[in-house]
């Protein structure tokens, strides 16, 4: 069975959005979000950022890393939740990427665990993947957030937000 097979279709952005809360509820030590802009209907809501914080708070060693492309969108698009990291700063680290890294594609990926991936493929797709439990590919997935992470630098927009 392919790794395509094994994975649920979800269509719209409340299915991914209805995912993403379900993901962030049952991950337990480590979230990796990579985003375009933080899309609103997304990741802007109260119900995303409570689940986050409820993620972070829930265990010492929970730690989340958002990589986002299009950082002062971000800020526009999920203000809660840009404000939430920045109070919880020791557990979260924001990234965007260099001027080094030239241009990257604008998918999200959300990865719990490095077992659990939601991944879609642009900002306009009304399309997106999940795999539930899948170690080898959100090891993979995860493995390809870090070579992001690893070129991106911090964020001075999303680090020094003030609402």
């Amino acid at each position: 069975m392919s790794e395509a097979a094994d994975a649920q279709l979800l269509q719209g952005r409340a299915a991914y959005a209805a995912q993403a809360l379900q993901l962030v509820r049952g991950a337990r030590q480590e979230l990796l979000l990579r985003s375009d802009s933080l899309e609103a209907a997304l990741y802007g809501g109260e119900a995303f950022a409570e689940s986050v914080k409820q993620f972070l708070l829930g265990s010492e060693r929970a730690r989340l890393r958002l990589l986002v492309l299009k950082p002062q969108a971000a800020l526009r698009n999920a203000a809660q939740l840009i404000e939430l990291c920045r109070r919880l700063s020791s557990k979260v680290e924001l990234r965007e990427p260099s001027p080094e890294q030239g241009p990257i594609d604008p998918c999200d990926w959300l990865i719990a665990d490095r077992r659990a991936l939601l991944e879609r493929i642009g900002p306009e797709a009304l399309q997106s993947q999940f795999w539930p439990q899948e170690p080898r590919r959100g090891k993979t997935r995860g493995e390809d957030f870090d070579t992001l992470w690893n070129e991106a630098q911090p964020s001075p927009e999303l680090r020094n937000l003030s609402l």
